[in-house]
Order: C-alpha cells, then sequence, then structure tokens
C-alpha cells in the first residue's frame, strides 16, 4: 500500500523501521496522550509487528508516514479496528515526531488516509477518538471535517469520539 500526498509517503510499515520509528515513540511529548506512554525499542519493534498484523487481518492499519524531501519515517497515520463502547469500530490514528508539529502534516496525512479507507474499503465512516486536553489531535479531527459524536470511557480514559462519513 501506498499513498502519496502533496509532502507525504504513507506505506506500510516494514521490520527495520523501528531504527526510525523507537525514537519517535520514546518522545514524552509525542506520547503525552498515549495510553502506553513512551515505549522501549522493543515495545516499538512489537508495535510495528501488531500493524504488519493488522495488514495480513484486514488490509489496513497504521502506516509509516515519511516526508518526501528527507526520506525521513517522521511517524504513523492509518486505520486500527478499535472496541469503542463496545462496538468494533474503524478509528483513525496519527502520531508524529515532535520536529514535524505545526505544518499541516497530520491534517494532509489523516485526510488521504480517509479518502483511502472511505474509496478502497467502503466504510460507511470513520471514527476519531480524542481526550479533550489533547487540543492539536482535536484540530486535526475537526481541520478533517469530522464532527463531535459523543463522550465515551476508551481504554479507561474518559475521550470524546469523533465521526466522518463517507460521502462516496
Amino acid at each position: 500500500m501506498e499513498i502519496e500526498t502533496r509532502r507525504l509517503i504513507i506505506r506500510d510499515f516494514q521490520l527495520e523501521d523501528w531504527e526510525q520509528f523507537a525514537p519517535i515513540l520514546a518522545d514524552p511529548r509525542v506520547m503525552q496522550f498515549s495510553t502506553t506512554g513512551v515505549l522501549s525499542v522493543s515495545e516499538t519493534q512489537e508495535k510495528i509487528q501488531s500493524f504488519l498484523a493488522s495488514y495480513q487481518n484486514y488490509g489496513f492499519g497504521k502506516w509509516a508516514t515519511v516526508c518526501k524531501e528527507s526520506n525521513q519515517l517522521i511517524g504513523y497515520c492509518g486505520i486500527a479496528i478499535e472496541q469503542i463502547d463496545n462496538q468494533e469500530e474503524k478509528e483513525i490514528g496519527y502520531r508524529l515526531d515532535s520536529k514535524f508539529w505545526g505544518q499541516g502534516l497530520a491534517t494532509e496525512a489523516a485526510a488521504a488516509v480517509i479518502q483511502y479507507g472511505f474509496r478502497q474499503f467502503q466504510f460507511p465512516y470513520i471514527l476519531g477518538v480524542v481526550e479533550r486536553k489533547n487540543k492539536a489531535s482535536l484540530r486535526v479531527l475537526e481541520k478533517l471535517g469530522m464532527r463531535f459524536e459523543r463522550e465515551t470511557i476508551f481504554n479507561g480514559i474518559k475521550m470524546d469520539v469523533y465521526k466522518i462519513s463517507s460521502q462516496i
């Protein structure tokens, strides 16, 4: 799988991506709103394995997000199956190296991934789950055209659920 945007390449993770990915997931700023907290190298390798398993099981998952200009892996963006309110749902997720924040890259990546999900898999809708305190992520969801649906408890944390429906 590969999606190209103006500034990014979004592609399947490969096992060797752990070298560029581990420092990102070890950054406390990047992982501030993650339910896992910072990850070790071995936990990052396990995370990549889980992404590869998702590709096998569903045909989609969290994908490596690479800056075209430098060919550097800067994080991930993708769609995962998550249990939300006792229902299997498709949820958009993204996490970028803090050096790349504030440039619109999360929005650029997520918009492309959502359109891919609608076109390639005919998802009727995609959810976004976010902590209200995570203002930057909330802004991304709103810029994507997602609308607040409801509050929920996700992984033991009070979160807001946002939704975008397919226009296709």
